[in-house]
């Protein structure tokens, strides 16, 4: 689950999809969409589920552009209604993007979803040639999308220009028991007037639930009888929503890195921050014990310490960037996040955390900017930073909780976490203030599912962004799943370089062989 206002909940950001662009079109003979709406739909539904995809160069499909990547790669739009109760009234448009199978029979199309809320999966087809080994290009051809109001799907605004959004996140951030609750409210209100002046309709129709039933229209676009799904962090809440909502059409789902549909937001800013801060340990103890040039002289101990110093600064000085923006306290938070997704990315935190003990913060604020899709010249690429909370509030807004009750989490959160707790705390007050949402009647119910194909979850046991425990909840209430487990570091599974869980999922997508009860692989190392 995942970013922002200016604080909090932004803190709990899966890392942006890097944004490349533009594609050219291939012969299209996929098969040709057009289904009936299913039994129990509201009137009106047939023409969606009627239409077929127009599969064309990226550059040219209706619009959607910012895109470059192969010349295999294209691009189609698909249209769903704003609320589906009113399937007659207005429209929005989701834009698509897929890798032609490189097979000559392929299964037919396995849709994907990077996570978020609001990730790009058109930014994912335009650079995930990494992702997906031979066998799954030959097997399927690798469709996304940009959810509804994300990024090239009638994307929300929430404000006047790139620059009102720098201000905006560059404001002074209050941390720990310095904010309020009523504080987070007004700050979501006013964000949510903004949202509001400068979007359309779909602003209110971004949840979970909407967006699993723009997933079966896309099905049936495919011509597909059944849906095959990989779905990545927060894109495990959207396949686990489509199997409560259509169990007759899973096909075969892989579920990486999940959330739990019943964790409450400050149950989720509790996992996440604990997380973090172990992720934050581990980086500390590989520095200390395995770099020449870790940024402390000293131990993990006194590593975390300098770190909670670093932050400290940013907070007691006013700190500014070289094109003379604030760096703010969250920034650098958000900074030192980003790169604890993936050991991968340990040498670039341990140099930003070098400067920043010297007092120099660019590259911190430079990771925070890539969070928000930020790029060099001061313009941001998508949407995600206000999709996220428009999703998530939409999904998940509990009134009952006081502030009392926050203040005494955020007191918790600051003890089981000193690093990061102190900025993820009152979360429930900030959906307190969104004026929309919650859509559904119960939107921390259970994924129940009642299906008859198996569904694959994969969970890694260091996850900081998607703890264990919720892979484990997912999996016990489907009921009808296979729990597979990493034992290793980083965020997700599949794209983390452990060849026994792509061997497992691919043998699962291609030929439909689940791993055993039980299944471990162990990253390299441990």
């Amino acid at each position: 689950m995942s970013h922002r206002p200016r604080r909090r909940m932004r803190l709990a950001a899966a890392l942006a999809v890097c944004a490349l662009a533009l594609s050219a079109c291939t012969d299209d003979d996929s098969p040709a969409g057009g289904q009936s709406a299913p039994e129990g739909a509201a009137q009106g539904m047939d023409e969606f589920y009627a239409q077929e995809l127009d599969w064309g160069s990226c550059e040219d499909s209706g619009g959607i552009s910012g895109f470059f990547g192969g010349d295999d790669q294209q691009c189609a739009q698909l249209t769903v209604p704003v609320d589906y109760s009113d399937p007659e009234g207005e429209t929005t448009t989701v834009a698509m993007a897929r890798l032609p199978s490189t097979g000559d029979a392929p299964e037919g199309a396995l849709v994907v979803n990077p996570g978020g809320p609001g990730g790009s999966g058109v930014d994912l087809i335009s650079q995930s040639g990494p992702l997906f080994g031979d066998d799954l290009r030959e097997g399927y051809d690798i469709v996304s999308f940009d959810p509804r109001g994300v990024s090239r799907s009638d994307e929300i605004q929430c404000f006047d220009d790139d620059a009102a959004l720098d201000a905006w996140r560059s404001q002074p951030s209050l941390v720990g028991q310095d904010i309020t609750a009523e504080d987070l409210r007004e700050e979501y209100r006013e964000l949510g007037e903004g949202c509001a002046e400068h979007s359309g309709p779909v602003l209110e129709h971004m949840d979970t639930a909407s967006v699993a039933k723009d997933l079966d229209v896309m099905r049936a676009a495919l011509g597909q009888d059944r849906t095959d799904y990989l779905g990545f962090s927060y894109g495990t809440r959207i396949g686990a929503e489509y199997a409560r909502q259509f169990p007759d059409r899973v096909g075969r789902f892989v579920l990486d890195g999940a959330v739990d549909p019943q964790a409450s937001n400050s149950e989720v800013a509790m996992g996440q921050a604990v997380g973090f801060e172990s992720a934050l340990r581990d980086f500390m103890e590989d520095c200390t014990q395995n770099s020449a040039d870790c940024f402390t002289d000293g131990s993990a101990d006194d590593g975390m310490e300098e770190v909670q110093q670093i932050l400290a600064r940013s907070a007691d000085e006013e700190i500014t960037g070289p094109d003379g923006r604030r760096v703010t306290p969250v920034q650098v938070a958000e900074g030192i996040i980003t790169p604890l997704y993936s050991t991968a990315t340990y040498p670039r935190l341990n140099q930003a955390l070098r400067d920043a003990s010297d007092g120099d913060y660019d590259a911190l604020q430079e990771l925070s900017d890539l969070n928000h899709g930020r790029q060099e010249d001061g313009t941001y690429h998508g949407n995600s930073t206000v999709a996220f909370s428009a999703v998530n509030c939409l999904d998940s807004t509990d009134d009952s909780v006081t502030d009392q009750d926050m203040a005494a989490q955020q007191q918790e959160l600051t003890e089981r976490a000193p690093t990061f707790g102190p900025y993820l705390g009152y979360a429930e007050a900030a959906c307190q203030g969104w004026p929309y949402g919650p859509v559904e009647e119960d939107p921390d119910e259970p994924a129940e599912y009642s299906g008859d194909s198996e569904i694959l979850v994969v969970g890694g046991t260091e996850d900081p962004a998607t703890p264990y425990a919720w892979s484990e909840a997912l999996t016990e209430q489907l009921g009808r799943a296979t729990l597979l487990t990493r034992e290793g570091m980083g965020h997700v599974s599949y794209s983390s370089g452990n060849g026994c869980i792509v061997e497992a999922v691919d043998a699962y997508l291609l030929e439909g062989i689940l791993p055993e009860e039980g299944t471990v692989c162990r990253d390299a190392g441990i």
